[in-house]
């Protein structure tokens, strides 16, 4: 089965082709299959994919390689996690996928895997596409699409990763359900977002910006850092200080919006679970269990280089189990 819809008649198809049924044929950004074209889009939406055309977050270093980009995924605890857990033939969705790193690095670490990244922002794709390219990745696939009307059937991928996606959008807890409705019964999601209380200290942060016109680079664990190039650290700034739209959601609210979607906890990233484990289901706290782990990761805030964008794996549950 296909893992794309036609957008003229919503069938099953290849869009590499012209659809079997109503012979729509999807166009082409390079290696990017454009789903979108000039179609008019939500306002502030368009925002967001012109804010990412000028500055495509996160940016691919002028040398990087294959190997390059497996060996600084493979230092992240929480990618390396991801790949070991995932099996090696699993169908995976990366949805809002900007330049598509992690879908790059999950493609590259198993040739058997059938990665699709889907994002709207034109730049960050071809940054996407030019990388894949260069490199040879014929097992992930190039969308650019809607969030909100993706070219994707429903229940069809075993692992869906969306971060740092949904609190961008103007409809979050809407973008939460359409991502979430891509996993398929028995299949994983992992949703990541800027948590309300754990994105507390960098409000702190945004708010003295607001007030200096510049970020206060002692206080930012990410613009500390030595080993990072000034155009890196530009580019941080724009997406952290300056991004036109941006929601926090809290951790009891999103958890109950997947629950009446059908999904059941599996964990909380942070924090990170070693070895392949990031799948394998943990004990979901209590109410004060929760608000004491918000409290944890309000703490860590001087030191997060996530700035508070945590994420939530969870299982959906399969047609048998109701």
């Amino acid at each position: 089965m296909s893992l794309f819809l036609c957008p003229g008649c919503r069938a099953s198809f290849e869009p590499a082709e012209p659809c079997p049924g109503c012979g729509t044929q999807v166009g082409l950004l390079g290696g990017v299959h454009d789903f979108l074209a000039d179609s008019e889009r939500d306002t502030r939406a368009k925002g967001v994919e012109d804010f990412y055309d000028v500055r495509p977050f996160p940016g691919y270093a002028p040398g990087d390689d294959a190997g390059t980009l497996i060996d600084r995924c493979r230092s992240s605890p929480f990618l390396l996690g991801l790949d070991r857990a995932i099996p090696a033939d699993a169908t995976v969705a990366d949805l809002g996928c900007g330049t598509a790193q992690i879908s790059s690095f999950l493609a590259l670490s198993s040739a058997r895997r059938r990665v699709v990244g889907l994002d709207a922002c034109r730049a960050s794709l071809h940054e996407a596409d030019t990388f894949r390219r260069r490199v040879g990745i014929p097992n992930l696939t190039l969308l650019r699409g809607d969030l909100f009307d993706m070219p994707l059937p429903l229940d069809r991928f075993d692992y869906v990763i969306s971060r740092g996606v949904v609190h961008h959008t103007p409809d979050p807890f809407g973008a939460i359900r359409e991502v979430a409705a891509r996993v398929a019964p028995g299949g994983y999601l992992v949703i990541g977002w800027y948590e309300s209380m754990a994105r507390l200290f960098h409000r702190g942060r945004q708010a003295l910006h607001s007030v200096l016109g510049r970020p206060v680079w002692a206080l930012d664990p990410v613009l500390r850092r030595r080993d990072l190039d000034v155009e890196k650290k530009k580019t941080w700034i724009e997406d952290q200080y300056r991004h036109p739209l941006e929601e926090l959601l809290s951790l009891p609210d999103v958890h109950g919006e997947l629950r009446k979607a059908g999904f059941d906890w599996v964990r909380t990233i942070p924090p990170v679970p070693e070895g392949d484990e990031l799948f394998q289901p943990t004990s979901e706290p209590s109410g004060f269990g929760r608000f004491a782990l918000r409290l944890g990761w309000v703490a860590r805030g001087l030191t997060d280089e996530d700035a508070g964008l945590v994420s939530l794996v969870l299982r959906r549950r399969s047609a048998s189990s109701g």
